[in-house]
């Protein structure tokens, strides 16, 4: 009985110390049902990506494919992504509208809230014969600039985003068409890691300039004098009909008309120091906007007038 007794006791002891081998070492393998709830979100994510680009695609007909497509990285620089840009709207472009003859800027609204002027070059080239008109260091803060929240944007049907302005050292040619051919890299993000792709064809970005606008003494952007009169010529050519002048201060700056039927001279007084911006906007017969330039001077107090040293009396003796 005792030998009995003692195997009992032998085989308990082999069970509890099985239990607690298994117990300290768990199976940590996950199953392959965990490993498909793994890589769940990571598919609803890229999903969800891509019908966003492809919204931002359709939002309007002036969104350009070059920079929707993924950007190639350069071979051997790690930090590029293979990210887009993102959704691009180019004015003025042939999709949308001519350029209003006098105007002398471009315009490019980006969907995404982070993009810059990058180091790719920017060129202007005239449609008729592809001869280069301008070559434009985008990261010159003469020439491109970051603009305001304008209503393009709203027009686009985005909630906001970057507008880059980049100002023309020529006035374009009434009459004459132009395209626009950017390096990749033209633009890019804030943090240098997406570089927008290369627009190397004449019908990405192409213009025509109207024969319809202004031309004024001073380009905007010139300083002048409170109490200055500035002077523009008005040219109301079809498919104008009638131009007006809007979205200025009258206790700033004030005008001989604000309405043209037909070709004028506009009449511009300075009376506010600072900026004074005004918009010339054209219409058709059906009073539909075709276009319009906005104009800004910067004017500041006349210098005082030299004060002439009294005369002195002379005498002989």
């Amino acid at each position: 009985m005792k030998r009995t007794l003692f195997l009992c006791l032998l085989l308990s002891v082999s069970l509890l110390s099985a239990c607690g081998q298994k117990a300290a070492t768990p199976d940590i393998t996950p199953s392959d049902n965990a490993q498909e709830a793994i890589a769940e979100p990571s598919q609803t994510t890229d999903a969800s990506l891509s019908g966003k680009e492809d919204a931002a695609e359709a939002a309007t007909e002036t969104t350009t494919e070059n920079d929707t497509q993924s950007s190639p990285s350069k071979e051997g620089d790690a930090s590029l992504s293979n990210e887009s840009i993102g959704s691009v709207s180019f004015s003025p472009n042939e999709k949308g509208y001519s350029m209003v003859y006098g105007d002398s800027t471009l315009h490019a609204y980006f969907k995404r809230q982070d993009v810059l002027p990058g180091a790719g070059k920017m060129t202007i080239k005239k449609l008729s014969d592809n001869s280069v008109v301008e070559e434009i260091n985008l990261l010159d803060k003469n020439s491109c600039n970051i603009g305001d929240q304008d209503s393009m944007f709203s027009l686009l049907g985005w909630d906001g985003g970057t507008h880059i302005v980049i100002s023309l050292k020529e006035t374009p040619v009434s009459g004459e068409a132009y395209y626009v051919n950017l390096e990749q890299g033209a633009f890019t993000s804030q943090d240098g890691s997406i570089l927008s792709k290369e627009i190397t064809d004449n019908s990405t970005w192409c213009y025509a300039v109207a024969p319809y606008g202004i031309i004024p003494a001073l380009p905007s952007g010139s300083s002048v004098y409170v109490g200055d009169v500035l002077s523009a010529k008005v040219l109301v050519k079809q498919p104008a009909a009638y131009a007006k002048i809007g979205n200025y201060d009258e206790n700033r700056v004030r005008f001989n008309e604000k309405e043209f039927e037909a070709d004028g001279k506009l009449e511009i007084r300075i009376y506010q120091i600072g900026d004074d911006p005004f918009t010339v906007t054209f219409y058709d017969d059906d009073d539909n906007p075709l276009g319009s330039i906005t104009l800004t001077y910067t004017a500041s107090m006349p210098p005082e007038p030299e004060q002439e040293l009294p005369q002195k009396t002379i005498t002989n003796l």
